[in-house]
């Protein structure tokens, strides 16, 4: 704990030895102070240019002996510092999220990082991408962690690796899988049997590739976050703890830290861990907390927001980073030109339901994740349709998440949204078919509302507060295998298009995507871009407001 003495300390650049960025970065890492001319470096060479602040003189590929890591140290008459194999080391750095940058444009960059004066890429690691399935991960392609840490060390840079389980990140739940949605008994960020069971079998295979990349290993990763700012949830006192061992257990041997918001250090750091905070801001008084339970540690800033997200239909979010002048860039890459789309085609949704997988049937309506598919693993992504049969008009509720459109056969009846739970139907004089499209819009991804993100209807359905039963249930995630079985693939192939490992599209000659407005009855050439689906064949005329893919 740190003394009042301490704790009052005049804040200075000397003091503040790290910082990170996230993910726009820049050399200019906080307002000027007064008393820059005060700085003190006790070699020479560390001394920043007064055009930029550049302590890259340790890089992965110079360093050969490798036997201390990244250490925190205290010398009498000065503040504490980093060091790295025994020199004094200042770590400066940028968010790089590799699953959100197209693999070809990662030495890119990773090459502007550096450019940037920058020793240090962090990168978070998402748990929902690398196992979509219990047991089955997926570490390819654009999501190849090994390939991209390797590359950083191949452009002069260090890694600080934040595996989760959870991240934030502004991801689908914080980059949880959804399935772990699936028994509402279970409480995510705790250690809940069923959560940590989860957590152990995807650890035992993540952390099994993280560890030859370590610095002791020969590797760039020089620090490994526990977990995402847990001070801001903390809902179980032992679970920090808990993901500390699991770390050091499975073999992870360099600097371990946590993140966590200025004043939600308190509750987020771990005994024998570096403490770290997360700022927008640069003022003195937003240390106070990290001094209470850190004083004798170098500071490090692992997120400075000098960017944030927007969010659809609100303002645009923009600050002001104040840069120095920067170093010159390297040469910017070629950027491919695309052909120009007439979009003018769609398939109605009633007509795509025979290319999807067999229908759920089930008494009771059935929310995503516990749909009885992908092997178990219920539905991540997507839509979902319910269907069921009604002889009688009345007021119709049902709680929809996150989006609903209400149709009585084929016509459109409103909407189900924003606490909008209600609906009244027209008085029919025959059975007809209640269809009711449910739209998962995406899961928070911050805040102990994380453990109530279940998708679809979440509820019974009634109709003049009677249950509805005997439900059809169609996933519409429009997988891969949804355009295979609907011919697109073959259409894909004979048209010039290609997909990639991603799932983006490579143009060699134009094509036309689906779009509401036209309706095509037999679905015989499609092409698309994962979620947007392609036709050629001659249209049909049909009534205007049909919902299509």
């Amino acid at each position: 704990m740190g003394s009042p003495q301490r704790s009052s300390l005049c804040l200075s650049w000397r003091r503040v030895l790290c910082i990170f960025f996230l993910p726009f970065i820049s050399s200019g890492f906080a307002p000027r102070v007064k008393n820059r001319d005060n700085f003190v470096f006790e070699n020479d060479q560390l001394k920043p240019d007064q055009h930029r602040f550049n302590w890259s003189h340790l890089t992965p590929l110079k360093l050969k002996d490798r036997s201390v890591g990244l250490q925190t140290e205290e010398r009498a008459g000065r503040n504490p510092y980093f060091t790295l194999e025994g020199h004094e080391f200042l770590i400066f750095g940028g968010s790089i999220h590799y699953f959100r940058v197209p693999r070809d444009y990662w030495r890119d960059r990773l090459l502007k990082l550096r450019a940037c004066g920058f020793n240090t890429v962090t990168t978070y690691v998402p748990w929902n991408l690398h196992e979509p399935e219990r047991g089955r991960f997926d570490f390819s392609g654009n999501l190849d962690l090994e390939a991209f840490v390797l590359l950083a060390a191949e452009v002069g840079l260090w890694v600080i690796l934040r595996p989760g389980p959870y991240i934030c990140s502004e991801m689908d739940l914080g980059g949880l899988p959804s399935r772990l949605l699936q028994d509402p008994a279970s409480q995510l960020r705790t250690t809940n049997r069923s959560f940590v069971e989860a957590t152990n079998k995807y650890f035992d295979h993540l952390i099994a590739r993280v560890v030859p990349l370590q610095y002791r290993k020969g590797g760039p990763v020089i620090a490994v976050q526990v977990e995402n700012e847990y001070g801001s949830f903390y809902k179980d006192k032992a679970y920090m703890p808990y993901l500390h061992q699991a770390l050091l257990k499975r073999g992870i041997v360099e600097l371990l830290l946590t993140s966590d918001n200025t004043d939600a250090v308190v509750r987020g750091h771990i005994k024998g861990v570096l403490a770290t905070i997360n700022m927008k801001t640069f003022k003195e008084g937003l240390f106070k907390h990290l001094y209470k339970v850190q004083s004798n540690k170098p500071i490090l800033i692992m997120e400075y927001w000098v960017g944030w997200f927007d969010t659809w239909g609100n303002e645009h979010m923009v600050r002001n980073a104040e840069v120095t002048p920067l170093p010159l860039l390297p040469e910017p890459i070629p950027k491919t030109v695309y052909p120009s789309v007439d979009p003018s085609l769609y398939l109605p949704l009633w007509d795509a339901l025979q290319y999807l997988n067999r229908p759920v049937i089930s008494n009771i309506p059935l929310n995503m994740e516990n749909l009885p598919i992908n092997n178990g693993n219920g539905q991540s992504y997507g839509l979902v349709l319910y269907e069921t049969t009604i002889c009688s008009g009345g007021r119709l509720h049902a709680d929809a998440r996150d989006m609903a459109q209400v149709f009585l056969n084929e016509t459109s009846l409103g909407i189900l949204a924003d606490g909008f739970q209600n609906i009244d139907i027209p008085k029919i004089t025959e059975c007809q078919l209640l269809r009711i499209l449910v739209e998962n819009q995406g899961r928070i991804s911050f805040s102990w509302k994380i453990q109530n993100q279940q998708k679809g209807l979440i509820g019974p359905v009634t109709l003049n507060n009677i249950p509805l039963q005997s439900f059809t249930i169609y996933s519409l995630e429009l997988k891969m295998s949804f355009f295979e079985r609907a011919g697109i693939m073959d259409l894909c192939s004979s048209m010039g298009v290609t997909l990639g490992d991603i799932g983006t599209l490579g143009l060699r000659r134009p094509f036309t995507f689906l779009v509401p407005g036209s309706s095509q009855r037999t679905m015989r050439s499609s092409c698309l871009r994962r979620s947007s689906v392609g036709h050629t064949s001659t249209p049909q005329t049909t009534p205007g407001g049909r919902t299509g893919f």
